[in-house]
C-alpha cells in the first residue's frame, strides 16, 4: 500500500497525552495516527446507522490478556471484541434452532407409552367388542415335551 506524510502543529498539551497513550499502548505515532483518523471516519459512518456502545469493566489481567490478544492479531480493539461477540451470538442462535428442532420432533413423535391416534390395546378393542377378558391368578406352567433340554 502506497504511503503518504500527513504532518501539522498541536498544542503541548495534547502532544503530551499523545506521547503518553503511545507509551502506554506500546505503538508508533504512525499506527495511533491512523487508528485516530479511521475512527473518526468510520463513527461518521456509524452515526448514520444509530449504533449503540457496550462497556464492561474488567480485571486488570483480563483486560492486560486482551491488549496482548489485540497486539499478536494486529488489528484494532474494536474489530476484534466485535468479532468474538459475532462468534458468541451465532454460537447461541445455532445452540437456539438446534433445541426448537429438537422441540418440534419431540411434539412430533409420540412419547414412550402413548399410542399414536388410532392405535389401541388388545384389551380396549376386547371390551369394546363385549368379549370378557379372563384373569388367571394361576402361574403359567412350562409345557413338558418330553425330550431332555438342550
Amino acid at each position: 500500500m502506497e504511503m503518504k506524510n500527513l504532518c501539522g502543529k498541536i498544542p503541548l498539551e495534547l502532544h503530551a497525552k499523545v506521547r503518553a497513550e503511545l507509551e502506554q499502548r506500546e505503538i508508533s505515532t504512525q499506527e495511533f495516527l491512523q487508528q485516530v483518523i479511521e475512527e473518526h471516519f468510520m463513527k461518521k459512518g456509524v452515526e448514520q446507522m444509530a449504533a449503540r456502545t457496550i462497556a464492561v469493566q474488567v480485571t486488570e489481567e483480563l483486560f492486560g490478556r486482551l491488549k496482548a490478544a489485540v497486539a499478536w492479531k494486529g488489528c484494532k480493539q474494536k474489530d476484534f471484541l466485535l468479532e468474538i461477540i459475532e462468534a458468541g451470538i451465532a454460537k447461541v442462535e445455532e445452540e437456539q434452532r438446534y433445541r426448537q428442532q429438537e422441540a418440534e420432533t419431540e411434539r412430533a413423535e409420540p412419547q414412550a407409552g402413548e399410542m399414536e391416534e388410532g392405535e389401541e390395546t388388545v384389551a380396549e378393542e376386547e371390551i369394546e367388542s363385549g368379549e370378557e377378558i379372563e384373569e388367571s391368578t394361576e402361574p403359567v406352567q412350562p409345557e413338558d415335551t418330553g425330550g431332555e433340554m438342550e
